[in-house]
């Protein structure tokens, strides 16, 4: 399996386990004509004409922002909240349910509401794919994770989340790199974070540093699927085949979603 090989199955396994989204690229800000894709009547100011809202799903919107909203004034209603976030996720709107999470958050000003709607524009962000949405939600991630990290400055996964914002969506990806690197220095076992330098090592052929960081992750989280795939595939790349066959089978006996498992196999049948 070559090396773009590689990185196209990661990917796959990466968008089927709902995990990550490797960078994709890197912003060059020069080059962006923010007014095209700003509207503030629109939530989060992005304008997306890809998709309409499916009309199976309008009248369930409707439903729960008229249980959200009364004279247009959102309520204090998280569960409504939350149901009307999993309807846009449903649909793919993930910029949509963080407008809401981030109103909530504005009306009512509790930190919970703030990392809720942080963790829902990271979300947004780790799915956009052109380069003018991940700008945009990245800046809009950084913004409301910033309302977190003045009362919990030592949150690791807002750190995290705004990290990974400088490295794929910002031009100054270093930036995020040395933050991610401190979150380390901090909790050397940090999952999230293993993770993010793990992939971001796939995804750039540095399999060495790959297999470092999934062998921290593994020692550290023993079942974790997605770990263990990965340090097979960085064994794998490495050379180090006996290492990497005793990887695929473990996922194997992991209990790993069928396309995990699928390219399990594949890298067993190259080893043998």
């Amino acid at each position: 399996m070559n090396k773009s090989q590689v990185i196209l199955t990661a990917v796959a396994i990466l968008l089927t386990v709902g995990l990550y989204s490797l960078p994709k690229v890197v912003i060059n800000n020069s080059k962006l004509e923010e007014s095209a894709f700003i509207d503030d009547s629109v939530p989060g100011g992005i304008v997306d004409h890809s998709t309409e809202i499916p009309e199976a799903f309008a009248d369930r919107i409707s439903f729960w922002k008229d249980r959200l909203f009364e004279n247009n004034e959102i309520q204090l209603e998280p569960a409504s909240l939350d149901s009307l976030m999993a309807v846009f996720m449903e649909i793919n709107k993930y910029d949509s349910a963080a407008h809401y999470a981030e109103l909530y958050a504005i009306k009512f000003d509790e930190i919970d509401h703030w990392q809720k709607a942080g963790e829902a524009y990271y979300e947004a962000f780790s799915f956009a794919l052109d380069e003018q949405k991940i700008r945009l939600l990245g800046q809009k991630t950084r913004k409301v994770y910033e309302k977190v990290l003045a009362q919990r400055p030592d949150d690791l996964d807002a750190q995290h989340d705004i990290g990974m914002t400088y490295v794929i969506g910002s031009s100054n990806p270093m930036q995020g790199i040395m933050m991610l690197r401190g979150i380390l220095d901090k909790d050397p076992k940090n999952l999230k974070t293993l993770l993010s330098m793990g992939f971001m090592s796939i995804n750039t052929s540095q399999f060495e540093n790959a297999a470092d960081r999934f062998e921290t992750l593994v020692e550290n989280y023993p079942q974790h699927i997605e770990g263990n795939f990965f340090l097979g595939v960085a064994y794998y790349e490495t050379g180090q085949m006996v290492k990497a066959k005793t990887q695929f089978n473990k996922v194997k006996e992991l209990g790993a979603n069928e396309q995990t498992l699928t390219a399990a196999d594949e890298y067993l049948e190259r080893i043998n």
